[in-house]
């Protein structure tokens, strides 16, 4: 099964396709830059601007920077840094140098470190200044992320098949796996994601709120917004990102639903001016409530939600229609084949990973001999190629009469209600007896305002109601009410194996 392109294809005029061609590494991404917006805006953050012309030489600089340093051409240099025009920078110049970028989480402990630098065979390693001490115990040379060359350096000659960089990914469930994305793996997604109707596309201004860390922030976040000349303001947090919003008036983000409900709550505190100009959201890395798309939608915010994984450069499929397709994630993204397997979603294109980095096991799990990513998500098309994500294979609940049930796919039910904030599904034992329960987090009004007693009964009536729109074996049985959030991923995403 392939997806003719012709959904994402027809967004764009004319002109505008002819400006977004497909190019296959970030050297032919720099070039593209400096010659179509050299004097454009390019990269801010509290302490300095580039324009997209000096962007261009800053990044040779660096390039240079690792020739003094003799730093071995295929190397892996690490980058230990938070959304700073430097570390934008690094990131574009570590794979434009024939090296491979090794993206790691800014909020990490000594020790990890060290496993990681033996783990992914790490040569050196860039770092913010504030993180260094972090890395006195390293035998590798640490170069501070604010230095660059004495001179320029060229590109190196790289091609669409050359690994560029290695993302973390699965640190949640066990030992992190390091997923190698080739130069055109990672600009597939990014052409990918400058995909949104005419008019949106060019020229916007935007905060780097997701760290680089994340696929979802280097890709959509920096490389897609970079192919189209927009204006990139780096932040060193999450919070001091979002309350960046009425000076910078940014016109595109890139998020995660967390993060939405953050910067519509404190909207609502401080009134609508705080959302500056603001007309579109990117948004991935878990679903879309229809509480949240409704709130979005009486500030005039245009919602295009996503799914993609970092094993395929983040970026599988996106949608416009959110409105008439609530629940769906869109459509697959042009240059993918994809499949369905016993429901699970394959897919395979130049956008998916190398393999994980001295992990052939791991590798032979997920990707086929030839080329199919098993992505273990659950989905359904519907007749028109929409797809619907419907839960991960491995929280894949089977009961005793053979039933299978997809606790996600709960939960978005669950979750439609104007009583529920959150909530989890899982199978337990009670009385030797496997029950479905459900853990819910009930809006914050409905807490403050009951005594336990009546927040118990209105939050047992409403799953009653909602269990009599299920069928009889997806019906919740037992449920816990939870006063206090989940714990959550780094994308803000609840935690399924780590609640206590």
């Amino acid at each position: 099964m392939t997806n003719s392109g012709i959904y994402f294809e027809g967004m764009l005029s004319e002109q505008e396709a002819k400006k977004l061609p497909y190019l296959e590494t970030i050297p032919l991404l720099l070039e593209k830059c400096r010659k179509n917006y050299k004097d454009h805006p390019a990269l801010c953050d509290d302490t300095r601007s580039l324009s997209y012309g000096e962007l261009y030489e800053n990044v040779k600089r660096r390039i240079s920077l690792l020739n003094e340093l003799d730093i071995p051409k295929d190397a892996h240099v690490a980058l230990l840094c938070r959304n700073t025009v430097d570390a934008m920078c690094w990131l574009l110049a570590i794979p434009s140098s024939g090296r491979v970028l090794v993206m790691l989480p800014s909020l990490i402990d000594v020790s990890t470190l060290n496993n990681l630098v033996k783990k992914f065979a790490i040569s050196a390693i860039v770092a913010e200044e504030c993180f260094i001490p972090q890395t006195n115990s390293l035998t590798i040379p640490v170069i501070p992320a604010s230095e660059c060359g004495s001179d320029t350096a060229d590109f190196e000659k790289v091609g669409k098949e050359t690994t560029a960089a290695i993302y973390l990914t699965g640190g949640t469930t066990g030992e992190p796996k390091g997923a190698m994305l080739s130069h055109g793996a990672l600009m597939r997604g990014a052409k990918n994601g400058t995909y949104r109707p005419s008019g949106e596309v060019f020229d916007n201004t935007t905060i780097l709120l997701l760290p680089l860390s994340h696929i979802f922030g280097t890709v959509a976040g920096f490389l897609s917004c970079l192919y189209t000349g927009s204006t990139i303001y780096g932040c060193k947090d999450v919070k001091s990102g979002i309350m960046m919003i009425p000076q910078v008036k940014p016109t595109l983000l890139v998020l995660v639903p967390g993060m939405i409900e953050l910067i519509l709550n404190i909207t609502k505190l401080k009134g609508e001016g705080f959302l500056g100009n603001l007309k579109c959201i990117m948004a991935g890395g878990a679903p879309i409530s229809p509480k949240l798309a409704r709130e979005l939608k009486k500030y005039n915010i245009r919602l295009y939600p996503g799914y993609g994984m970092t094993e395929g450069a983040n970026l599988t499929s996106a949608s416009i229609d959110l409105d008439t397709r609530p629940h769906s994630m869109g459509k697959i993204y042009p240059n993918q084949e994809v499949k369905v397997v016993s429901n699970e979603l394959w897919i395979r294109g130049d956008n998916v990973m190398q393999g994980y980095y001295n992990a052939p096991e791991a590798t032979a799990g997920v990707l086929t001999p030839d080329g199919w990513l098993k992505t273990g998500d659950l989905i359904s098309f519907d007749d028109d190629g929409f797809i619907t994500i419907l839960g991960r294979k491995d929280n894949l609940i089977i009961l005793p009469n053979g039933e299978n049930i997809c606790p996600e796919e709960l939960e978005d039910t669950f979750n439609t209600s104007d009583l529920i904030k959150d909530c989890l599904v899982k199978e337990e034992r009670i009385d030797s007896k496997p029950v479905l329960t459900i853990e819910i987090l009930p809006m914050s009004d409905i807490l403050c305002n009951n005594t336990p007693e009546e927040l118990s009964h209105i939050i047992h009536e409403e799953v009653k109601r909602i269990n009599n729109t299920l069928p009889s074996f997806k019906q919740i049985t037992n449920i816990v009410i939870r006063t206090e959030d989940f714990k959550r991923t780094g994308a803000l995403k609840i935690d399924r194996k780590n609640q206590s």
